[in-house]
């Protein structure tokens, strides 16, 4: 997997990422991020045989500005703006996989919240990301909360967005459209709030990107989308599509056809912690543990070692995975410790461990 280091260069962002194994530069993409400077994205620059440096924003990494503290609005306009330049990503025809999606190597500026990201042009990629879902996720527990309701909406969001069995853009923007209408309601993106004596009748309507015209056909890639035209003056010329990857290798996002479930009686896996005898239902795709009762849906009580939010239990496809949140004391699978930020499938009978309070999981 590439190393990549971030750091400033007269208040520049200046990422560095060195190659690998098998990494190689790949010289078609490489020239179209040089020839078309997109909105949002930084510009590669090969330093020499196995060194890349990607320039072109003043930010810091996203992840500073999530532990320093975001509200409601703020989580959504972060969301809104990385799911707008990923829509561009996919209507380009980028290999998705090539995107860095990790939160300390996003780029934002803590003034206007603009994102910046940056795609690795390279032939036998090994510095996969995890995928969109995975990066909101990080996004959302990395993040500090001002109260508990701004952390309940943004629990609400994740948990829409896990319970899905595909991921949608449009669906997701279409969420945080009706959670957080006074973002679309800005006149500018940078700002939470207009002044009061701004008239109602001043707000610009937010811009919406146009569709992006192939040789051929059209592609499509949600069958939900009103496409509105824009006028003369916001009219604005997209990229080409980027001339390594073809149209075969684009597919448009699954329609979600909606089916009659009969009603039965649900039954959820349980966490029983041991200490106590207090068995609960993980009844939520997302399932927090640890001791800071605001951020949790298991709170453990009386034991200072477990960190405030200390492990993840994610539910998908009728299985259970946990993911320790870089905890102080560690998380364990019958007493295996795991390494953070990395998924392990549970199964009936484990024993959990977190730092030294023990927990028996029941599948269902």
């Amino acid at each position: 997997m590439a190393k990549l280091k971030f750091s400033e260069k007269n208040g520049e962002v200046y990422i560095v990422c060195r190659l690998i194994g098998s990494e190689m530069l790949n010289e078609p993409e490489y020239r179209y991020f040089i020839d078309n400077r997109i909105k949002g994205w930084l510009v590669p620059s090969m330093q020499s045989a196995d060194k890349l440096v990607f320039t072109g924003a003043h930010g810091v990494p996203l992840i500073d500005v999530l532990k320093s503290g975001i509200d409601k609005t703020q989580y959504f306009q972060i969301v809104s703006n990385l799911l707008n330049i990923l829509e561009i990503a996919e209507k380009c025809g980028f290999n998705m996989q090539n995107i860095v999606l990790d939160p300390n190597y996003i780029i934002i500026d803590r003034q206007t919240k603009e994102i910046h990201l940056f795609y690795l042009p390279l032939w036998y990629n090994e510095s996969t990301n995890d995928g969109i879902v995975n990066c909101l996720r990080k996004i959302s527990t990395y993040a500090s909360y001002r109260d508990r309701y701004d952390y309940d909406r943004v629990d609400s969001f994740m948990n829409f967005i896990i319970s899905k069995p595909g991921f949608s853009i449009y669906e997701a923007k279409n969420y945080i459209h009706n959670e957080a209408p006074e973002l679309f309601a800005l006149p500018d993106r940078s700002e939470f709030s207009r002044p009061a004596s701004q008239s109602a009748q001043q707000v610009r309507k937010p811009k919406v990107l146009p569709p992006v015209q192939h040789s051929g056909d059209t592609h499509e890639f949600s069958a939900h989308r009103a496409e509105r035209p824009l006028t003369p003056a916001t009219q604005k010329s997209e990229p080409k599509v980027i001339p390594s990857l073809r149209e075969e290798r684009k597919q448009g996002l699954p329609d979600l056809v909606k089916k009659e479930i009969p009603h039965t009686e649900q039954r959820y896996p349980t966490l029983t912690r041991r200490s106590t005898g207090v068995t609960v239902n993980i009844d939520k795709p997302v399932f927090r543990i640890g001791k800071e009762r605001s951020r949790v849906d298991f709170c453990v009580t009386e034991n200072r070692t477990v960190s405030r939010l200390h492990a993840t239990i994610y539910t998908r496809s009728g299985s259970c995975f946990i993911e320790d949140n870089n905890s102080t004391n560690k998380t364990y699978i019958n007493g295996t410790p795991l390494i953070p930020e990395r998924e392990i499938k549970l199964k009936s009978g484990d024993v959990l461990k977190l730092s030294n309070e023990e927990f028996d999981f029941t599948d269902r």
